[in-house]
């Protein structure tokens, strides 16, 4: 089975159940925490993945890493080092994070330009993205790339609006080499 597929199925029952007991908003905070831990710490990463270490050892380092989360969160955790899933703990982040935002009507959107954009622009985006997305809330992040040459491109809902300069270049390249 694909680590997306395991993923899934931990963060959708995660899920569940954090919406049932209506414990979403820890559940939320706990996985934002857990999936920075992932992102920072390649030791953490290491232990997740490490077949040397046993399940035992696994499941006391995850209880005492993450002891300040909810005891939902904990359970899960537990469950996957139990099953051999611990692994995938960072997708299963990723994952719940995805269907929270989904039942939330948050969308995230990627700008990228050549300069920084003034907080009008970004805040024009956002509604443009809002608008075409019919989001709720529209979380933006920009990245500046100066080999865009100018203009810009957003990444959202798996779509790209790709406006920049380098591309209108490459298009025109196509376009004279064919003729």
């Amino acid at each position: 089975m694909s680590e997306f597929r395991i993923a899934s199925r931990y963060a959708t029952a995660l899920f569940t159940k954090a919406m049932e007991e209506k414990a979403i908003d820890a559940v939320v905070a706990d996985i934002l925490v857990i999936q920075q831990a992932c992102k920072e710490s390649d030791d953490l990463i290491v232990f997740l993945n490490s077949p040397m270490l046993k399940k035992a050892v696994k499941k006391d380092g995850l209880a005492k890493i993450f002891i300040s989360c909810s005891e939902l969160t904990k359970q899960l955790l537990n469950l996957m080092a139990e099953k051999n899933r611990e692994a995938f703990i960072p997708a299963m982040t990723h994952a719940f994070v995805d269907l929270y935002n989904v039942h939330k009507g948050i969308t995230m959107a990627v700008v990228t330009s050549a300069v920084q954009l003034t907080d009008s622009a970004l805040s024009a985006i956002k509604k443009y993205v809002a608008q075409t997305s019919g989001a709720n809330d529209v979380v933006l992040t920009q990245s500046i790339d100066p080999t865009v040459i100018g203009g810009m491109n957003i990444v959202f809902d798996g779509k790209i609006y790709d406006a920049t300069l380098s591309n209108q270049i490459l298009k025109l390249k196509k376009d004279l080499q064919i003729a």
